[in-house]
């Protein structure tokens, strides 16, 4: 889920559940769905719970993100593969 704060001035969003899995030879195969800002947060004044963030994916995908569907992206600092790399 992201944060106010997020999904303000994040540059990059991931949509859906992000997995590593390591193959019989070792190589890693990680399938994220990169979702990027293209262009400023909206906001309303009289209910500011009310926003959208317009995003695009790939060459051709565009979207947005809202209070309807907030809760399938994270930020891209806080992915969870990012996590495992750590450790």
């Amino acid at each position: 889920m992201l944060t106010q704060e997020q999904i303000d001035n994040a540059r990059e969003f991931h949509a859906g559940e992000c997995s590593c899995t390591v193959g019989p030879r070792g190589a890693r195969t990680v399938k994220r769905e990169v979702w990027r800002r293209n262009g400023k947060t909206q906001r309303w004044k009289r209910t500011p719970e009310r926003f959208y963030v317009p995003v695009k994916f790939g060459l051709y995908d565009y979207g947005r993100i809202d209070p309807l569907n907030v809760r399938l992206f994270h930020a891209a600092e806080d992915c969870p593969l990012n996590q495992e790399e750590e450790r």
